[in-house]
């Protein structure tokens, strides 16, 4: 199997990915005031940097939520990318 075949294999796994998490970051942006669980799918999509955030929360005395909203989506940029990667990797190993 060519090497270009296997890095789009995790080019659009790693999209998906990417694009159903930005999809549940918007999610709490146009949610109503009374639904409270509207983050809980990027807090999901975004582990483990999702409990480095609390920790940090908790540690710095920051309670931002455009501090939250930003370190969520660098995380799951960096899920983004550690699902790539690892998913090119497998694949060159497999075949």
């Amino acid at each position: 199997m060519p090497i270009a075949v296997r890095s789009r294999f995790a080019f659009w796994i790693a999209g998906l990915y990417l694009v159903l998490g930005l999809a549940a970051w918007t999610l709490p942006l146009i949610a109503k005031p009374g639904e409270s669980l509207a983050g809980v799918y990027i807090a999901m999509l975004a582990l483990p940097w999702s409990t480095v955030l609390v920790w940090l929360t908790d540690g710095l005395g920051i309670d931002s939520m455009v501090f939250s909203f930003l370190f969520l989506l660098v995380g799951l940029f960096l899920n983004t990318a550690i699902l790539y990667y690892g998913i090119a990797w497998l694949t060159g190993k497999i075949f």
